[in-house]
């Protein structure tokens, strides 16, 4: 379970504004004291013209210790986590109000310069005191602590001073102007400080909300992978006697029945159908989660595609009494993967007669500026622009509270949108309300040079003869497999577990195993198929499940058996068993 972050006390930004101010005051120490050294260099230098050399020695001396002390605390500060963040700040204010006495003790000198001396003091040191609103972030006590003894005494000093000999008008007025100036700094200083302190608190709440997305994300996906395991395991607890109840209404109707009896067996057939194709959906939303669909594209003619696609959908079309349309005025060819297009186009047909009431459905492929564009229209009820991003997403349907079964569970477009991007297509989709809805697939077209496009080629089952190993852990399945296939002409044994399979496998070694994927105890078909191999030598094998979690997906594909998912029907059994049994006799 995601747990979110602690929650901060209720000044956190403010404490977070004292402890980015520290770092800040320790960066701008680091970056000025060059230039402060200098500058003191020079007031020394100005100062030593007019007083002894030890004075002006000893203050440059003790100015240089007090700065070379400030740098260094300023720069620890921020790490010292030991002292209290208010504790910190008053250090860092003393060290400022040090910085600025030593400053200050400059002008002693001030009453044995002449004019131009003084103005060059002046000038120093009002450039130092603009510089310290920037290098203090503008913060007041902080600001205040140094200029005040540093710059307040100047207007005095050209106004008042008594040892000053031959005051003037421009005394005076410099006196005002300095004065007028540190007010200035002053309102610099505040608007500065409000910067700072705004662009603290803003990256503050922006690192507070991106916390909170992250921990959100997390929550998501974890809900994701819940949902995912829900479904897989719903997916397995229904698709068990779901594949038992379609095994024994396929070995039904391979007996003679009639009147009534046939009636009950081919509606049996048709719910169990409909179950299926139901849980199937679920099924591929978990194998694209699990990313074990692999394309295999070939050179397909499209038009011929979907010549074959609009036959095969013709009878549920015009049962609807709708009409079918179809326009492949010319061969178009592109490389893709023929079964999962048709997927595509089927899972768009299906949801076009669903929604279709009268009219029509359509279906066209044309090459329009080197892409191939097939396209599935219908004359419906179309989609609101409000919702027409919303029916991509897993069990969103339009207009169904009710959650009507007959209309599928929601899966059909976000199945499309996935195995579009799986295949690289481009999807798009125009719909107006009362105007029905259309479809287009956009590829890159092929320009073949000698490969043949791949054409459908019907498959005639063959002879059942295979001696079959059924492993279950499920009785009533493992008896149903065994009854539908002894129906079909196959010699059955069943087994429980791997050491009753293998027991089985040594005292007759069979043609094909056909084993449940997950057994009691930890016991796996994949397991048991390797068990088997090892002792007899390499069987054929199918795993079945009803299992469709991603990680029991990856586990079958890295296995390299072929992977059936329950219920499955008669045809697929049958033909798998065969295409298994067949290629046992390849060389």
């Amino acid at each position: 379970m995601i747990e979110a972050p602690p929650a901060l006390p209720r000044n956190a930004p403010d404490a977070e504004v004292d402890l980015r101010f520290l770092e800040f005051l320790a960066e701008q120490s680091a970056r000025v004291s060059v230039a402060v050294f200098c500058i003191l260099v020079v007031m020394a230098l100005v100062a030593g013209t007019q007083l002894p050399f030890w004075v002006t020695t000893a203050w440059f001396a003790c100015a240089v210790a007090v700065m070379l002390a400030r740098r260094y605390w300023l720069s620890v500060l921020p790490q010292r986590s030991d002292l209290a963040l208010a504790l910190r700040i008053r250090i860092a204010i003393g060290l400022s109000l040090a910085n600025g006495i030593a400053h200050g003790l400059s002008l002693c000198a001030f009453p044995f310069l002449g004019e131009t001396e003084r103005a060059f003091f002046s000038v120093l040191l009002l450039g130092m005191c603009t510089g310290a609103v920037g290098s203090s972030g503008g913060r007041r006590s902080v600001f205040l602590v140094y200029s005040v003894p540093t710059v307040l005494p100047l207007p005095f000093l050209w106004a008042l001073s008594p040892g000053i000999p031959g005051r003037s008008v421009i005394d005076f007025s410099l006196a005002l102007v300095i004065g007028l100036y540190f007010w200035l700094l002053l309102g610099m200083a505040r608007n500065g400080w409000r910067t700072f302190e705004e662009s603290v608190r803003i990256r503050f709440q922006e690192s507070d909300l991106n916390g909170q997305l992250q921990v959100a994300l997390a929550q998501a996906n974890e809900a994701n992978q819940a949902k995912t395991r829900f479904l897989a395991a719903a997916s397995h607890d229904l698709r068990q006697p779901l594949h038992t109840i379609g095994l024994l209404v396929a070995a039904l109707s391979l007996r003679p029945v009639d009147g009534r009896d046939k009636e009950i067996i081919t509606l049996l057939s048709q719910v169990t159908t409909a179950l299926s194709e139901q849980l199937d959906q679920l099924l591929d939303i978990s194998r694209l989660d699990a990313g074990v669909i692999q394309t295999e594209r070939r050179l397909v003619s499209l038009d011929e595609l979907l010549q074959r696609h609009s036959a095969e959908m013709c009878g549920a079309i015009e049962e609807k009494g709708l009409r079918s349309i179809v326009h492949c005025d010319q061969p178009v060819q592109a490389y893709t993967d023929p079964a999962l297009l048709l997927r595509i186009l089927r899972n768009l047909t299906e949801n076009a007669i669903k929604f279709t009431d009268q009219g029509f459905v359509s279906f066209g492929v044309q090459a329009v500026d080197g892409k191939a564009c097939i396209s599935v229209a219908d004359s419906g009820c179309g989609i609101d622009s409000a919702e027409q991003q919303k029916v991509f997403e897993e069990f969103y349907q339009v207009g169904n509270p009710e959650r009507d079964r007959t209309r599928g569970l929601g899966l059909g477009l976000s199945i499309v949108r996935r195995l579009a991007g799986l295949l690289g297509v481009e999807l798009t989709m125009h719909s107006q309300v009362g105007r029905g809805t259309s479809f287009e697939l956009r590829l890159p077209l092929a320009y073949p040079v000698s490969q043949p496009p791949e054409r459908h080629q019907k498959k005639t089952p063959g002879v059942m003869t295979a001696k079959v190993l059924v492993l279950d852990d499920e009785r009533s399945v493992r008896k149903g497999v065994r009854m539908l296939l002894e129906e079909l002409g196959c010699v059955c044994s069943e087994a429980g577990s791997t050491a009753e399979a293998l027991a089985s496998a040594r005292a007759s070694p069979p043609d094909i195993v056909l084993a449940d994927m997950r057994l009691r105890g930890g016991d796996s078909g994949i397991g048991a198929v390797q068990a088997i191999r090892d002792a007899v030598g390499n069987v054929p094998a199918l795993l079945v499940s009803g299992d469709t979690a991603p990680n029991r997906l990856q586990e079958a594909a890295r296995a390299g058996i072929r992977l059936l998912h329950k219920p499955v029907s008669m045809e697929v059994l049958r033909d798998a068993i065969e295409d298994a049994t067949r290629g046992k006799d390849q060389p």
